[in-house]
């Protein structure tokens, strides 16, 4: 697989978006969450939805109206989105949270009629790199089933926690409540790999290897029942208790109509220097180093949340982003417009000496 230019990426991509009618900022901020997702190894969220977002856009699948507060007290607010681009809709949330956070500690936002924010984690570490704790729900489209039961009711519905502390990067989780993301199984079916068992049910609900059956089917929760305590709850909460769709009556990002999702979505913000007081980010340092100086397993390392995703950040910052054949074709496609001639996508976005420094 090949390797590609960030920076040259997110100048074109930022520039399409801006022929296609968002403002500079909301284009800037839809590609840099896509590229984040591709640069911590998140592909299912990353640029490869760009050609989606373009055709949704020249649908008026997405909004151009601006989210607003629709109720506010001094403990929450919640948001319409108007089913703008869930990016828009999500930084406008997180501000809001970390604006009453730091006046009153803990701050919620929650918002209806808003659509797929992409990597929960991009929100909760606006949060963090602010010095407060944040916290993301979101509830989905339905691809789970419930307890015993063999038809789709719940969304994959993620959760990101990210917390700050003196000297290191942000602990950071982020997850879905499915055993994996079920955009996952797209990337086995163009890889021509079969799932782990586990993962899938076909739409008649029996366990399945094939991802293509799986994409028509269900994705199982993470820990069984666990899982499906959680994703209810974050249905709940996100989706019910905001005001949106929740259950199986959110819709779908594919779906054919230009109908927005009406995903819910939960942000909380806190801020430690008001709730806990100044030394809360040493006391996240001592911590931090307490967790690594534990015992490890003969041969292993010590592993905090987030670990992973950072090194893969380090090594996408250090060699460009991958995308596969079917992905830059369709990228290679939609980019034309924006430089108004044929473009060879690995002559143009190939990395070359000192690009990435």
């Amino acid at each position: 697989m090949d390797y590609f230019n960030i920076n040259k990426i997110k100048e074109d991509s930022k520039n399409l978006l801006i022929v296609h009618g968002l403002s500079e900022k909301d284009a800037a901020l839809v590609i840099d969450s896509m590229l984040e997702a591709d640069m911590m190894g998140i592909s299912t969220h990353g640029i490869r939805m760009l050609p989606s977002y373009v055709e949704k856009i020249d649908n008026g699948f997405f909004s151009i109206i601006e989210p607003e507060i629709i109720k506010k007290t001094a403990s929450f607010s919640i948001v319409d989105a108007h089913g703008t681009i869930g990016a828009i809709s999500a930084d406008y949330c997180v501000k809001i949270a970390v604006r009453g956070a730091k006046k009153s500690g803990i701050y919620t936002v929650l918002s209806r009629n808003s659509n797929t924010f992409g990597t929960a984690s991009y929100f909760t570490n606006k949060m963090a790199q602010q010095g407060l704790i944040g916290i993301a729900f979101s509830n989905s489209p339905a691809a789970m089933p419930v307890a015993n039961g063999t038809e789709p009711m719940l969304g994959t519905n993620p959760l990101s926690f990210s917390c700050p502390s003196k000297s290191y990067s942000p602990i950071i989780l982020d997850m879905a409540t499915s055993v994996v993301a079920k955009s996952k199984f797209e990337l086995y079916r163009q890889e021509g790999k079969e799932l782990p068992d586990g993962w899938a049910l076909d739409a008649s609900g029996n366990p399945t290897n094939d991802p293509v059956s799986g994409i028509k089917g269900l994705v199982l929760p993470m820990a069984g029942f666990k899982g499906y305590g959680l994703a209810m709850m974050i249905d709940i909460i996100a989706g019910a208790l905001s005001g949106a769709a929740y259950l199986n009556t959110v819709n779908k990002f594919y779906s054919t109509g230009n109908k927005a999702m009406d995903v819910g979505h939960a942000f909380i913000a806190i801020d430690p220097l008001v709730v806990y007081g100044d030394d809360f980010l040493t006391l996240m340092d001592n911590y931090i180093d307490k967790v690594r100086e534990s015992k490890a397993a003969e041969g292993k390392k010590i592993i905090i949340p987030g670990d992973r995703r950072k090194e893969e950040k380090k090594k996408a910052e250090e060699k460009g982003i991958s995308l596969s054949p079917e992905n830059i074709k369709k990228l290679t496609k939609i980019l034309i417009s924006v430089n108004a001639t044929e473009i060879d996508f690995r002559e143009r976005f190939s990395l070359g000496e000192g690009d990435l420094n």
